[in-house]
């Protein structure tokens, strides 16, 4: 389920839409043999990488800096221009450029990512760089448009929401389902 935001009288409106792209074919639980999928297992253990998952939440922190730059709008609209420059990094393209000591076992482990597991993450992570790519276009219309308190109240709930999405990300990788439909979603604003 892809989220667009928009803002509605000083709030942030997240609607679920959903796209062919994020229709998935039912499939096996693996990608390879289950064997392969154990031998990952014994692999990282030791490692950030989860088990349960083969999947490394050091991968958020490719997104740590947009929380931070979120919430610091409401006193520093300028930095707006820092979320713009932000670039996106498939989980791949994170560790090859992360100089982490297990960055090449993270890549060749997320080959065997059970397959359920590794679409839910992958159509997370996007979800979560639509987010930031629709938050930050509303946010310069408002900034533009001064819209002071709009503004400053909708990247205070763009923060929040991001913090639940990473949260929900991390519950994949720790291989736990934490995932609210909308109305709980609806409730936490």
């Amino acid at each position: 389920v892809m989220r667009h935001c928009s803002v509605k009288k000083d709030t942030l409106n997240i609607t679920p839409s959903l796209s062919k792209n994020n229709e998935m074919p039912s499939s096996t639980p693996f990608q390879t043999a289950p064997d392969k999928f154990e031998e990952y297992r014994m692999k990282v253990a030791g490692t950030n990488i989860d088990s349960r998952s083969l999947l490394s939440t050091d991968y958020f922190n490719n997104f740590n800096s947009v929380v931070m730059l979120f919430d610091m709008l409401p006193e520093a609209p300028e930095l707006l221009d820092e979320i713009d420059e932000w670039k996106f990094n498939t989980y791949v393209e994170h560790f090859q450029n992360s100089g982490l000591d297990f960055a090449v076992l993270a890549i060749e482990a997320y080959d065997y990512v059970p397959l359920d597991m590794k679409r839910a993450f992958e159509r997370k992570i996007e979800a979560m760089r639509v987010f930031i790519v629709d938050c930050a276009q509303t946010l310069r219309h408002l900034h533009e448009a001064g819209e002071t308190q709009a503004f400053a109240t909708f990247a205070r709930q763009a923060a929040e929401m991001f913090r639940f999405m990473m949260n929900e990300g991390g519950a994949i990788i720790h291989g736990t389902d934490a995932s609210l439909d909308q109305g709980a979603i609806d409730k936490m604003f």
